[in-house]
């Protein structure tokens, strides 16, 4: 235990964990008060998403307890700073705070982030199977696979968002727009914040459509901002110096 302590202070700043513990505690404040207060809006299962998202929180230490030779574990804390805040915007912020229909166009905000920030940990995964078969490869081409991991998993999401609806009797497609009207209070606005209203018989399309446009308009910055500054192909952390020490 001493030496996996010792292992996560090593390779993450005190910036860093304080960011995260700032995130977290305020995830365990919303748990606390959900359970005792109890929540308008999802009721019993607010603490218990939130709980869940609290876990998700913790995925950098957790994959630390992986084997040794698990490709994850060789993932940098980086990642950990963007997926944290992921997870705090879509619980805390999204359903504790209620912001999906509180603020305008914040679901649709939240799913450019959420593909951008599975551009992001496809760029460490690609750097992690380099690892893993100790083999070089381009900046440019890590980055592009990255971006390919985006939107599979962007595209694995709206797949869990139409099966949870299809099977399980789920509305997150909002599939009925008299459910979405419901949720947003009777005000149409807060549900069309990027279309017009005038045909709300296809509203799920335009939702799941809009999800996707947003997707695009996550990742492709991502993408930019990695073939810029691809930062697992230079400078200390670059994973092809690495790979060719271990080759020595």
């Amino acid at each position: 235990m001493k030496n996996y302590i010792s292992n996560i202070l090593k390779n993450c700043s005190k910036l860093e964990l304080i960011y995260w513990w700032i995130l977290r505690l305020l995830m365990i404040y919303g748990i606390i008060k959900s359970l005792i207060f109890g929540d308008k809006y999802l009721g019993s299962s607010q603490p218990l998403q939130m709980a869940a998202n609290l876990v998700g929180m913790f995925a950098y230490e957790i994959i630390q307890l992986f084997p040794k030779n698990n490709r994850l574990r060789t993932f940098s804390p980086y990642f950990q700073n963007i997926t944290c805040l992921g997870f705090f915007l879509g619980s805390f912020c999204g359903a504790f705070l209620n912001w999906y229909y509180v603020v305008p166009g914040f679901d649709k905000a939240l799913h450019a982030f959420g593909t951008a920030e599975a551009v992001f940990i496809g760029y460490e995964y690609v750097a992690a199977t380099q690892r893993k078969y100790k083999t070089s490869c381009h900046a440019e081409i890590a980055v592009l696979c990255a971006l390919g991991l985006g939107f599979v998993l962007s595209t694995a999401w709206e797949l869990f968002e139409f099966t949870y609806d299809q099977f399980f009797g789920g509305d997150a497609q909002h599939w009925s727009y008299a459910n979405a009207l419901a949720s947003a209070g009777g005000d149409p606005n807060k549900i069309f914040n990027l279309f017009d209203p005038v045909h709300p018989d296809r509203f799920s399309l335009m939702d799941t459509m809009g999800d996707i446009v947003m997707n695009f308009c996550g990742a492709i910055p991502m993408y930019i901002i990695l073939r810029i500054k691809p930062y697992l192909h230079k400078g200390k952390r670059d994973v092809n110096r690495e790979i060719e020490e271990m080759k020595k």
